[in-house]
């Protein structure tokens, strides 16, 4: 996933690796990354952001684009979103550990991308050059009906 956020030197723009809970009629994203980087101290100023999702072929052209809040993710809900990120990644247990990210004594955290609008960009069902904007409530842990 790219993020995209804003600050003090400008637009940035950095590639996550992101995982979801399968199972769950959330829209949430999850990602974990460094405060020292450039695009957490942009959010640790403003928690807005923007995504794009999309597969590394051209044609037919399709993939996510979004836009919404972060948050950091602190105690049980960090290590409740460390699973599931390791059930996705399992080789990243060997890049970090656990009880140090919870316990926040490395500079490693996790974090939730929370979309707000995401519009579904798909060639091959709504023709070039359009997109479906799918409307997300705000507020509340953002919902979608047959999110997967």
């Amino acid at each position: 996933m790219t993020l995209a956020t804003t600050g003090e030197d400008g637009p940035w723009a950095a590639p996550v690796i992101y995982a979801w809970e399968a199972n769950s009629s959330a829209v949430a994203l999850y990602f974990m990354s460094r405060l020292s980087t450039r695009h957490i101290k942009n959010l640790l100023e403003v928690a807005r952001g923007s995504a794009a999702i999309h597969p590394n072929e051209t044609r037919p052209l399709r993939g996510l684009q979004m836009e919404g809040t972060v948050e950091t993710l602190q105690g049980k809900e960090a290590s409740r979103v460390i699973r599931i990120y390791l059930r996705r990644f399992p080789v990243a247990k060997k890049r970090f550990s656990v009880r140090a990210v919870v316990e926040e004594s490395i500079d490693l955290r996790f974090f939730r991308f929370l979309p707000e609008r995401i519009f579904i960009l798909s060639e091959t069902h709504f023709g070039w050059g359009n997109r479906y904007l799918l409307e997300l409530p705000s507020g509340t842990v953002s919902q979608a009906n047959g999110w997967k």
